[in-house]
């Protein structure tokens, strides 16, 4: 390589870092608010009484609670440590360095998670047997939705043991590498991620997700007498809006857990190869890249449940009407007082 070649490449490859710098600073500038006001409103809706009652509502609610935490949380912290410079605290506390890791991944994992448990949820539900709809109730959801996390969290109880800070070799500077320390503990932590965050959970997603789709075209084909009883016809509205707002989760969490995981596949079969700065630099773009688009599923599913599903778009327009109203009366009764004096 002649000397003019270097810094060529030392040139691109920090213009490539900026760059995804940039990004990551837009993106959690505009998702972080956004997110939040959305999971907001989304635990309101979910604890609807039109809504509480269904046990799909009652993972949704849950998967809004750690999308909340993960939009305000993960991502700030996500902006921390790889949209400046030299403000990773991970950097110099050993101790943030290993809790932060530990609590990035394991919400990360619930959130895919529980989408997933929630794809089997609606094919239960959506089954012709008596006894397997029977599974899909209230009481296995709120048993379900803390075994979830517990078992997340305990999956990356080795993120504390085996984290630490190190030193970049170029710089002398501290660091706590993201993707785990450099070595075999960061191989084999890869294609664990690979395993729990990307191809499971989307994998099991489509599976469920099509015998979902199956089970309510073989219920289409049934011929039943009409029913005149009203609350079974509202169940089956409100489980056909359910399932709408599922497809949609499940279409954006398999699209972006397929990407990640694609991204994982490829950091660690080129962990070991030689690599040039621009090449380290290309990397770090696709992880940000990915690695951000990853999070819209956890930290914008609002906007998915409003587009996809009337229930929710009309429980929303309640909360504003009643806001609406509320405002409108308390301006009269000013008014009012205002005019009496």
């Amino acid at each position: 390589m002649s000397s003019s070649t270097v810094p060529n490449l030392v040139l691109q490859a920090n213009n490539l870092n900026y760059a995804a710098m940039m990004f990551i600073r837009c993106y959690c500038y505009i998702v972080i608010p956004t997110g939040t006001i959305g999971h907001l409103l989304s635990v309101y809706v979910f604890t609807r009484p039109s809504l509480c009652s269904n046990s799909c509502s009652r993972y949704f609610l849950a998967a809004s609670i750690v999308g909340l935490a993960h939009t305000v949380y993960v991502l700030p912290m996500r902006m921390i440590q790889s949209a400046f410079v030299d403000t990773d605290p991970g950097a110099y506390s050993v101790i943030f360095c290993k809790i932060t890791w530990l609590c990035l991944n394991s919400l990360r994992g619930s959130g895919f998670w529980l989408i997933v448990v929630t794809s089997i949820d609606r094919y239960l539900c959506s089954s012709s047997s008596t006894n397997t709809r029977a599974w899909s109730n209230i009481r296995v959801a709120n048993r379900v939705i803390p075994l979830i996390i517990i078992v997340l969290f305990t999956a990356y109880v080795h993120v504390p043991v085996f984290f630490r800070i190190d030193i970049i070799p170029a710089t002398q500077k501290p660091i706590c590498y993201p993707p785990g320390p450099p070595g075999t503990y960061r191989i084999i932590l890869s294609y664990f991620n690979l395993v729990v965050l990307g191809l499971s959970p989307s994998l099991l997603m489509l599976i469920f997700g099509l015998l979902t789709l199956r089970n309510v075209e073989r219920s289409k084909q049934l011929i039943v007498a009409p029913t005149t009883n009203a609350p079974n016809a509202i169940h089956r509205k409100t489980n056909t809006h359910m399932i709408r707002m599922l497809i949609v989760q499940v279409f954006v969490y398999c699209i972006t857990g397929l990407t990640f995981s694609v991204a994982l596949i490829y950091t660690a079969i080129n962990a070991s190869r030689p690599k040039t700065i621009f090449e380290v630099a290309q990397e770090n773009m696709i992880n940000a890249t990915v690695g951000m688009m990853s999070t819209v599923g956890p930290c914008l599913s609002f906007y998915l449940f409003t587009l996809s599903s009337g229930l929710f778009r009309k429980e929303l327009k309640n909360l504003f009407s009643g806001i609406h109203n509320f405002v409108d009366h308390s301006s009269a009764v000013a008014n009012t007082t205002n005019t009496n004096r």
